[in-house]
């Protein structure tokens, strides 16, 4: 496997003129995707060198592309995020519904939304609505959301909650190119004026198209979700899995990629949360690693590459290292049970970003590999591949002085692991 790997020529998990949205993997935007040739290339190299791997599991599955590709290759996939939308939009990814039935209902939808009755006294309640979305806008997201309720089966009703989720995101008052909460300038909301059922139709008929592709693949595998924060897996028994496939953060959401933000609207209009028994949807960044800070510096992670890097880090700022510090140490406890659950000679694959904080870069693909060590985890090989196309500015300001840029993320990390 090592020297299949070693013997890539340059760029060819790149993927640069790769389709990212074939199959279902055009349902739903999500912060930080890992693309799907790169967790297909993963599987097929597993495979290749071990055929008897049958059981996938994600611990950061995000909108589950790993979770799609494993069924796609056979498997019974498992994955788990304690995101609710999360499990909403992999649900909706990994079920294959009968696509004649699913247009039938799609069509009554779109008529039931069009001719109904809606006042300010059928608006849901949460804070801020009518500063996220116009009069109009909430008018006919009831309306959708009335229509799906009332014409769709509850099993089947996952499809349309993920096109209502995205459309939400579409038509809000956010300026929704980008994952974190910002609303439109002035001059832009006042001309913003989106057609909320169209928006809605073009997202259902964008996602049938996904639907008949994996339909055509039945019978599929098992799908197993679970709603864990991957520090614990509870009601995971030890040794299921023989493979693993993820991409975890690249860091605490408050700084880097706002999970829990870039949720929080959608959240509020499905009322996921609280039908999940979840945690409150302004909660969510804090639960996720790094989301609770450290009180000191000091550390017993096994890891000589953090330890460096956090000493260069305090010398500028502790309060910086300090948040960088309970970042690793979550992400350690989360090896710890991902270790757990696996089998013996299992591997582990983790796609990883390698951020810079402070001008400080963290390796975090060599930190993973140190800290993994204790829990009988070994590593096999590394790979490293080009972004070509990153929603990010090549050059960011990491110190806030004027004219003072940095370089951003351009590559990613493959680690793979072996369980002794």
């Amino acid at each position: 496997m090592r020297r299949a790997v070693q013997q890539l020529a340059p760029g060819a998990w790149d993927f640069a003129d790769a389709d990212t949205k074939d199959w279902t993997h055009g349902y739903h935007s999500y912060p930080a995707m890992m693309i799907p040739p790169v967790a297909r290339s993963l599987i097929a190299l597993i495979q290749h060198h071990q055929p008897a791997m049958r059981t996938l599991f994600d611990p950061f599955m995000g909108s589950g592309t790993s979770l799609v590709e494993g069924l796609l290759a056979g498997m019974s996939v498992h994955g788990s995020d304690l995101n609710p939308l999360s499990r909403l939009i992999t649900q909706a990814k990994t079920t294959a519904w009968d696509p004649e039935r699913l247009e039938v209902l799609a069509q009554h939808v779109f008529m039931t939304a069009k001719y109904a009755t809606v006042t300010p006294d059928d608006w849901p309640h949460f804070d801020h609505m009518t500063f996220w979305f116009k009069p109009r806008v909430i008018d006919d997201l009831v309306r959708i959301k009335r229509a799906i309720h009332t014409v769709v089966p509850p099993s089947w009703q996952p499809f349309f909650w993920v096109a209502f989720s995205d459309t939400v995101r579409w038509v809000s008052n956010s300026r929704n190119a980008e994952f974190k909460l910002y609303r439109l300038d002035p001059a832009r909301l006042a001309r913003w004026n989106p057609d909320v059922l169209e928006t809605f139709a073009k997202i259902v008929q964008r996602n049938q198209i996904g639907n008949a592709a994996l339909a055509a693949r039945r019978p599929l595998p098992s799908v197993t979700l679970y709603g864990h924060n991957a520090m614990h897996l509870a009601d995971i028994a030890d040794e299921t899995f023989d493979l693993m496939v993820t991409s975890p953060p690249y860091g605490d959401s408050r700084t880097t990629v706002a999970y829990g933000q870039f949720s929080r609207l959608s959240l509020q209009w499905l009322d996921l949360a609280e039908a999940d028994n979840a945690l409150p949807v302004n909660k969510l960044d804090q639960a996720l690693l790094g989301g609770v800070a450290v009180p000191q510096l000091d550390h017993a992670l096994p890891s000589p590459t953090l330890t460096a890097s956090l000493a260069f880090i305090a010398q500028q700022d502790t309060g910086r290292a300090r948040e960088v510090l309970a970042f690793y140490r979550d992400l350690d406890h989360a090896l710890k049970e991902i270790a757990r659950v696996m089998r013996p000679g299992s591997y582990q694959c983790w796609v990883v970003g390698n951020r810079t904080v402070k001008q400080v870069q963290l390796a975090t693909d060599q930190i993973i590999t140190e800290l993994s060590v204790p829990y009988g985890v070994i590593p096999v090989v590394h790979y490293t591949r080009t972004i070509p196309n990153k929603r990010m500015p090549r050059a960011n300001s990491p110190t806030n002085r004027a004219g003072a840029t940095g370089a951003t993320m351009t590559g990613e990390q493959i680690v793979i692991l072996r369980k002794a």
